[in-house]
């Protein structure tokens, strides 16, 4: 009677093992199925999103450097100014231009 029963409690704890086991195989299929693809779709949102704000801030740079282009004769400050916004119109451009190139490797990536 007592080496069926430790028989029993040993078959019911080799059992809770095997679905432990189970469980975590599962739950490693789940997050490889269902939540790889939301970070990665995510991820490429964002680059996207943040791409279009550079992609603003460089137009409103250009828009900057083509009002004071009138004031280039005036003097070095104007300029200045001028180049600066030119430098950050290509500054942000840049960034612009790079985040949506990550964004569509990030998005063929498996």
């Amino acid at each position: 009677m007592v080496r069926k029963a430790a028989n029993v409690a040993a078959q019911t704890v080799e059992r809770g093992r095997d679905a432990k086991e189970a469980l975590g195989r599962g739950g490693k299929r789940f997050g490889q199925s269902a939540l790889e693809p939301v970070v990665r779709l995510s991820g490429v949102l964002w680059l996207e999103v943040s791409g279009a704000f550079f992609g603003i801030f460089a137009l409103g740079a250009l828009a900057g450097a083509w009002r004071l282009r009138g004031n280039w004769h005036e003097g070095t400050t104007a300029q200045e100014q001028v180049v600066g916004a030119l430098a950050m119109a290509a500054l942000f451009g840049y960034f612009c231009i790079s985040n949506f190139v990550r964004a569509r490797r990030r998005e063929r990536r498996r």
